[in-house]
């Protein structure tokens, strides 16, 4: 299944959050790799994770997550 256009955030510094979309996939040895446009600033990798390239805003599948903007919306409204 591609995930080409989907929305996806990835929490860096332990506590940051980024949004963005897919724009492009790749298989690498066995992980789906991912390439990001972020809309609100691009993460940092200040731990020097292997999983993710900031430079080139490629990320491994296990470090982003696929969601639905508007369901989140729903949720944050509540607090």
């Amino acid at each position: 299944m591609s995930l080409v256009g989907k929305p996806v955030y990835h929490i860096h510094d332990v506590n940051k959050i980024q949004f963005g979309n897919v724009i492009d996939e790749k298989m690498e040895n066995t992980w789906k790799w991912v390439k990001v446009n972020w809309k609100n600033g691009t993460p940092t990798n200040i731990y020097n994770a292997p999983t993710v390239n900031t430079n080139s805003n490629w990320y491994r599948i296990d470090t982003i997550q696929v969601f639905n903007p508007n369901s989140m919306i729903y949720d944050l409204q509540k607090l």
